[in-house]
């Protein structure tokens, strides 16, 4: 065996693809790479290498030799840890200054690209109180206690704003100074406030609430006597009423099962959760409300996943000029929903509930 005084992960894997073939003769290249975590091309390029000339460095190369050896690279990953070190310079400069080994950002760059690391921002979560946690776990075990098909029963509700002008930063582009791309925006984008239901058997159409550009509320708040700016109780009453009820029995009964026992599932907004629209559900549903959703958990609804996908379809058709085209393909959208992402996302819903009690109540992802 090739013994060196600083190796690298790549000689690393060599060294271990030839101690595998001279302890188990029988194994065969896929074997070997299945067992150190490589492909079986590697394996066989070194273990022929090795038998033909009894080593397994590179060749001499002839461009610039590599500046940072394995000591090095070990340490710069170390100070990519470090909370000082939030860039390449930072990572470069404090190299120096523990190994006298000048190296460049660019330098660092490439060598923690190749090692797998990409420069990230945190990924902002709910901040979740004790009291926050303990409902979640709660919710979960409860939910949990239900018959094992219970998710299968539910038509989960929520509501989303579309905008008709992204408002998020533009995607980046390699380009020139002189070629780089301009954006027009507006200041304010208008917007579509939409309702919609989804079940494991399918999803309603989509409903257009207080909220969308020019739509105004029907309904007037007492206080101000002016039409509500948000969606009112009243509101949001007409939409179990004429919207997801009918098409709720509907979805069921088309599936075939459990047309008499569906239960659904919503948020707690305050229109949602007066004792009038609790009471409509009670009395109107076959099954009911089916729990309490847990304050501050929008990691544990399914149908975020169907609003990112819905968004990332919509923002790949052409830009809507108007709200009307942007209703309009909302809708041709929905009804394109892959019916393998709502079953997905409902047997998906046991492994969610499992998690947040494993996690303590803990934000546990989309």
């Amino acid at each position: 065996m090739v013994k060196q005084q600083h190796i690298t992960h790549a000689q690393e894997l060599r060294l271990q693809a030839v101690h595998c073939k001279q302890h188990n003769q029988s194994w065969s290249a896929s074997k070997i790479g299945k067992h150190i975590g490589c492909n079986r091309m590697f394996v066989s390029r070194w273990l022929t290498r090795h038998q033909q000339t009894g080593d397994i460095n590179d060749k001499p190369r002839s461009g610039r030799p590599q500046i940072a050896d394995a000591a090095a690279e070990n340490y710069i990953l170390m100070a990519a840890q470090l909370p000082e070190c939030t860039s390449a310079a930072d990572i470069a400069a404090k190299t120096q200054q523990a190994l006298g080994l000048k190296l460049s950002g660019s330098t660092v760059t490439r060598l923690l690209k190749r090692k797998g690391l990409q420069h990230l921002t945190a990924k902002v979560v709910p901040m979740l109180t004790v009291k926050q946690k303990l409902a979640r776990v709660k919710f979960a075990k409860a939910a949990l206690r239900r018959e094992r098909c219970s998710w299968r029963r539910v038509m989960i509700t929520d509501s989303k704003y579309f905008r008709l002008h992204a408002m998020g930063k533009p995607a980046g582009r390699w380009c020139t100074p002189a070629t780089r791309e301009v954006v027009a925006r507006p200041k304010h984008s208008v917007a579509a406030h939409v309702y919609v239901g989804v079940a494991f058997h399918g999803a309603t159409s989509l409903e257009f609430v207080t909220g969308t550009h020019k739509q105004v509320s029907k309904y007037t708040d007492p206080k101000s006597k002016r039409p509500y700016r948000g969606l009112a109780q009243q509101e949001y009453t007409d939409v179990l009423h004429d919207h997801f009820i009918p098409e709720g029995n509907k979805l069921f009964k088309n599936a075939g099962r459990w047309a008499d026992k569906w239960q659904m599932q919503q948020d707690n907004a305050p229109a949602h959760k007066t004792p009038t629209n609790m009471a409509y559900i009670a009395a109107n549903v076959p099954g009911g409300h089916f729990l309490a959703w847990p304050p501050n958990s929008p990691d544990l609804s399914p149908i975020e996943n169907l609003w990112s996908w819905m968004d990332i379809k919509l923002h790949k058709l052409d830009t809507c000029k108007n709200i009307e085209e942007l209703k309009e393909r909302l809708e041709q959208v929905r009804q394109s929903i892959p019916p393998t992402l709502l079953h997905n996302m409902f047997d998906g819903m046991k492994a969610r509930m499992e998690r947040v009690i494993e996690l303590n109540g803990d934000y546990i992802g989309k």
